[in-house]
């Protein structure tokens, strides 16, 4: 049948959602059992100054400089070139510094290796907790109160266990159903759910701005067109805004909510 919705379904991100249970003390007591592991790791990336000054300071300084119109000149005379150097002069004579504030935050005190590096960690527990409450454990949901835009990627290949995920969704109409081609299922889920999270972080991170929308869903469509099944079963294209019997793949923003919308339609 001509113009058959397969499936029409909406997740709304919630504004904020809370580690679960000992999460916050999991990722301290993780953190701070690798503290050794951890300075050991630091000092091999960053063992001396020559590799501090090409890892660090001229890659920032190749990423700071761009922000600055090349004819600006400061208040105080100063043009785009003599701020550049003064930027990276800043970073990359940074390094005795960086070490002695390694070497200080890994220090064994009273007998406790890293000792000011585990306090500080224990003492941000609850800070972190608000952190990704805020930011990506609203994207991604967890597996004790269940999945948030993860769960999409189930729904969109037929898998059964999507009747089982049901958080911050709406089914319009429909269910579960694989739209791909045949042996890509795998593939478009983990592609699909690392794009769902990067997507949604940057719109996030742009304030919901309308062409940052615009870019992640293009982005999304394509994906999808990239998967779909254009021959045994033909699926319609995915497009950007279309109407009620178009595919979709996007997310729609109406103050103060974000959902993405999923609708597979056949031929």
């Amino acid at each position: 049948m001509a113009n058959e919705v397969k499936l029409d379904l909406k997740i709304t991100l919630p504004v904020s959602l809370e580690p679960a249970g000992d999460m916050p003390e999991k990722w301290a007591e993780t953190l701070t059992a690798n503290a050794q592991r951890i300075y050991d790791r630091m000092l091999e990336v960053l063992p001396d100054e020559g590799t501090f000054q090409s890892r660090v300071a001229e890659v920032s300084n190749q990423k700071w400089k761009g922000m600055i119109d090349p004819g600006f000149v400061s208040q105080s005379g100063r043009s785009k070139a003599n701020i550049q150097r003064a930027h990276y002069k800043g970073i990359a004579n940074a390094y005795p510094k960086f070490v002695e504030m390694l070497n200080r935050a890994f220090a064994t005190v009273d007998g406790v290796f890293a000792k000011l590096f585990k306090d500080r960690v224990n003492n941000s527990k609850d800070r972190w907790a608000i952190g990704v409450a805020n930011s990506i454990l609203r994207i991604t949901g967890d597996k004790i109160r269940g999945m948030v835009l993860p769960q999409a990627a189930y729904w969109l290949t037929g898998d059964a266990k999507a009747n089982k995920m049901t958080a911050h969704m709406e089914i319009i109409s429909g269910g579960p159903y694989d739209f791909t081609k045949a042996g890509l299922k795998q593939q478009f889920r983990a592609a699909l759910t690392n794009l769902l999270v990067s997507s949604c972080s940057n719109i996030l991170k742009a304030d919901m701005e309308a062409g940052e929308i615009l870019a992640q869903n293009t982005r999304l469509i394509d994906l999808a067109n990239s998967f779909r099944d254009s021959t045994v079963t033909p699926v319609k294209p995915f497009v950007v805004g279309g109407g009620a019997t178009d595919s979709l793949l996007e997310f729609e923003y109406s103050d103060p909510e974000i959902k993405l919308h999923a609708r597979i339609v056949l031929v």
